[in-house]
């Protein structure tokens, strides 16, 4: 799954994308690019200090550095832009709120709910379009026009359709057709040293009438935060009094609405964090590590992270009875440590 950052021309996506990556993935402007974010948990390191492995192997996630979107933009990169939303699974909403006369505002100032809205109401307007386009249509049979029609109905009350109340057979239908404004979206406000309060409340009031969470960041810090060593990285955040950068929040966040949670694995090799979907079971689980392990899968050994930081060891969590043995049914829950054992 991939995470999409969205905004408007010189909003700062790219600075956010660098710091993400690590400046590990280069950018250019009018392209699309796709890097891999490291996200470090906690729990991870609680277990790292149990099992002292060789390697420690944090959950990552990809995001994509979609080009900018301009009102009123050349006909091929609009579709092009269009095209990039359409892939990707969340919508990070990328908003200026500092000056830079090297990058002036495509829309000449500063203004936060303005710049949100504009990308905002592009999206309805295309899905509007699109669902219109559908209705023209006359062989359309009379559950698929009845369907339309209701969509088209909601997105005239100037909603995105992840706000409206769908049964679980018409949420379906919007998501194979593709709709962008049933796709997740958070808010992100770009700011620098000193910048407009208001323009922080502001847009914080936009983003929850959109329902929507909203993050505040300053870019460039966090991008210069991660071009750092890891020693000096750390050092830094301590003098400024930064207990963990914005971009690492921005990151987990993320995952979150994309409906991604963490299990773990933990030996003296490797202590590693996994992504699966919420709600994956242990079968898919032990597939996210290999696909031999889920097609010979025999049993999952399951155990509470802390309860396993606690006991100190595998041996130990066993001799208190704090590791069950799961089928391939059992729902993973966030946190847990698991073993599998299956035969190839």
């Amino acid at each position: 799954m991939e995470a999409g950052l969205v905004g408007l021309k010189y909003s700062g996506k790219s600075t956010i994308f660098k710091a993400l990556t690590e400046h590990k993935v280069q950018t250019k402007e009018g392209s699309v690019v796709k890097g891999a974010a490291t996200v470090m948990d906690e729990r991870l390191l609680k277990l790292a200090e149990v099992f002292h492995p060789k390697k420690i192997t944090p959950a990552t996630i990809t995001f994509v550095d979609v080009p900018g979107f301009t009102p009123g933009m050349d006909k091929k990169m609009y579709h092009q832009f269009l095209s990039e939303v359409s892939k990707v699974d969340l919508l990070i909403n990328v908003v200026r709120a500092f000056d830079d006369p090297y990058a002036p505002h495509p829309l000449g100032d500063i203004d936060p709910v303005r710049d949100a809205a504009a990308l905002d109401e592009e999206l309805l307007l295309r899905d509007m379009s699109y669902t219109e386009t559908r209705l023209s249509n006359r062989k359309l049979d009379k559950d698929t026009k009845a369907m339309l029609e209701k969509i088209l109905a909601f997105l005239e009350t100037e909603k995105p359709l992840r706000a409206g109340e769908f049964s679980e057979d018409e949420w379906a239908f919007i998501q194979r057709e593709g709709y962008l404004t049933a796709k997740p979206e958070m808010y992100v406000l770009n700011v620098e040293d000193g910048y407009d309060e208001q323009w922080k409340d502001s847009l914080r009031a936009y983003a929850k009438e959109k329902g929507a969470p909203m993050l505040v960041l300053n870019a460039k810090l966090e991008s210069e935060i991660a071009e750092l060593p890891e020693e000096e990285r750390q050092v830094f955040m301590e003098e400024f009094g930064i207990a963990e950068p914005a971009i690492m929040r921005l990151a987990k966040m993320a995952m979150d609405m994309m409906g991604l949670s963490y299990f773990f694995t933990a030996g003296e090799k490797e202590v590693r964090a996994w992504t699966i979907r919420k709600g994956a079971t242990a079968v898919e689980a032990a597939g996210a590590i290999h696909t031999d392990i889920a097609k010979g899968f025999i049993r999952a050994e399951i155990v509470r992270w802390d309860d396993l930081v606690k006991a100190g060891s595998w041996k130990e969590a066993h001799n208190q009875g704090l590791v069950r043995l799961e089928k391939k049914t059992y729902v993973m829950q966030d946190g847990d440590v698991a073993f599998f054992r299956f035969n190839v």
